[in-house]
């Protein structure tokens, strides 16, 4: 509602929730005719933006998660974006700030042969994104996929369409405890990796491919640490350094593998006393 481009609808999906989500939204709907709340039975994320996307009238969508903020200045970027772009149709989105609006700009490593391998090595999440109605109304989210539903859908797009950025980091990505590593969302990661790159195989190309699986098996890595699975961990990490040896993280592997058993050696010695 703060937002300096005002010519926009807001439509809340209620995706199943059992607090005072409704009584609370109600307040807006009634004060702002712009506001729309639709409440669904719960089926997840994907379901639910489908649902956004299916009732939007507006020309571009945007996202936003419940736990996260944009900029007031978010969507008049998009706008000067979309302009700028001659208003080609494809995916535009936005830097990213965390925890408060920082006003620097957000740099990118832009040297890969298409866009596609841009999505797949760095993390454009949902609520960065501004693409066409007319595009989304085309490619849905695939609601079969739970993790990294996002990144699937944004392959699909740049298949057929362009990628736009602006540097302005007016996305607010809100730390907490549910972003923490978590260990079953990082081996769904990669299953969702797996079936893009098997989908996609023409269009990746070996390194790109090998970097972003690297990056996955790593953070599966990280979860099984966290989680004290140590064994696990160092399987991960190994498999990791094996498909991309030729990577920067590649001595903080090394040096993670030797710090794990030690830790494990520990372990086991405390278990003998």
């Amino acid at each position: 509602m703060a937002q300096t481009f005002q010519n926009w609808e807001l439509i809340i999906i209620d995706d199943g929730s059992s607090d005072n989500t409704k009584e609370v939204v109600e307040g807006f709907v009634k004060a702002d005719n712009r506001i729309i709340y639709l409440h669904q039975k719960n089926k997840e994320r994907s379901a639910a933006r489908n649902n956004g996307i299916q009732n939007s009238k507006g020309e571009y969508i945007c996202f936003l998660d419940s736990d996260d903020l944009y900029h007031e200045s978010h969507l008049e970027e998009f706008k000067k974006l979309i302009i700028k772009s001659k208003f080609q149709k494809g995916i535009f989105f936005s830097g990213l700030s965390y925890g408060k609006y920082c006003n620097n700009k957000e740099k990118y490593d832009l040297s890969y042969s298409n866009n596609i391998e841009f999505v797949l090595i760095n993390k454009i999440g949902t609520p960065r994104a501004c693409i066409s109605r007319e595009i989304l109304k085309e490619n849905l989210f695939n609601v079969n996929i739970r993790i990294s539903e996002d990144k699937e859908l944004w392959v699909r797009i740049l298949k057929n369409h362009l990628l736009f950025y602006h540097s302005h980091k007016t996305f607010i990505e809100i730390d907490h405890n549910q972003r923490s590593i978590n260990l079953n969302s990082e081996e769904e990661n990669l299953s969702t990796l797996k079936f893009i790159l098997k989908s996609n195989k023409q269009l990746i190309n070996k390194k790109i491919r090998n970097q972003s699986l690297s990056e996955a098996y790593f953070n599966i890595s990280k979860g099984c640490l966290k989680k004290q699975i140590l064994t696990k961990a160092i399987y991960y990490t190994i498999i990791s350094l094996i498909i991309n040896i030729k990577h920067k993280q590649t001595p903080h592997k090394f040096i993670l593998i030797l710090s794990i058993l030690n830790l494990y050696s520990k372990k086991v010695k405390n278990q003998y006393i």
